[in-house]
């Protein structure tokens, strides 16, 4: 069953980058929270639409590849800034209702949970925070860029709970743009996105398509999967 806890993350999560100015602060909160309510379940075609982010599988410049299992992103972003679907809807990213609320989840041939997210910001935020929900045992990379592309750090966690986790980006280049991915041998998903913006407004994107449904039958066994 899923649960929330908060733990502190600075002495678990390593910085990737020498020149990085992002760590680790599970008090962040926000201007702007994205829940995911109002939306269908089931794996999306396209990108998913929010107050100040949109959601997608990886960002342009991105390099994909799968390893044991689980999506992973290589590469360096190209400016000016943007988020891609999969073209496959299997591969992509979905929504999962549960206990009442909707999460967001990458996708790996129809496996919810093992998939890469990435979200581009309307306006660079200088922090971040999200739960995540549905573990197992398995890590999380966070990696976070500024405007150009550039990374800004790499956050990792080998072993990670239901737990919220909250950034922040203390001096230099706020964030533009990050990338989820993880190595959960059962998949796991994302609530509850806070964040600030200057200028508070949904990123366009031409060509953003609807919710495909996906039948309950599957998002059942990808629950009891992951209650086991």
């Amino acid at each position: 069953m899923f649960t929330k806890k908060l733990i502190g993350l600075v002495a678990m999560l390593t910085i990737g980058s020498a020149h990085a100015a992002i760590i680790s602060d599970n008090t962040v909160s926000g201007s702007i929270t994205n829940t995911f309510e109002g939306l269908g379940a089931g794996a999306v075609s396209g990108l998913i639409v929010q107050t100040g982010a949109t959601y997608g599988e990886r960002l342009q410049g991105q390099t994909l590849s799968v390893a044991s299992s689980f999506d992973t992103l290589s590469g360096t972003p190209t400016a000016p800034l943007t988020v891609l679907a999969n073209a496959v809807v299997n591969d992509n990213i979905g929504i999962l209702s549960y206990t009442g609320s909707n999460r967001i989840y990458g996708d790996l041939n129809a496996t919810v949970g093992e998939g890469a997210v990435s979200i581009l910001f309307a306006t660079p935020t200088d922090l971040l925070g999200f739960d995540v929900v549905g573990t197992n045992d398995g890590g999380l990379t966070v990696d976070f860029f500024g405007s150009a592309g550039n990374l800004l750090g790499s956050l990792s966690q080998l072993s990670i709970s239901d737990t919220f986790y909250g950034f922040r980006a203390t001096a230099g280049e706020q964030i533009a743009a990050v990338s989820i991915t993880n190595t959960d041998p059962g998949g796991i998903a994302y609530d509850n996105f806070t964040f600030n913006a200057s200028a508070v407004a949904p990123v366009s994107v031409p060509g953003s398509l609807p919710l495909i449904g996906v039948g309950l039958a599957a998002l059942g066994g990808a629950l009891r999967r992951k209650q086991s």
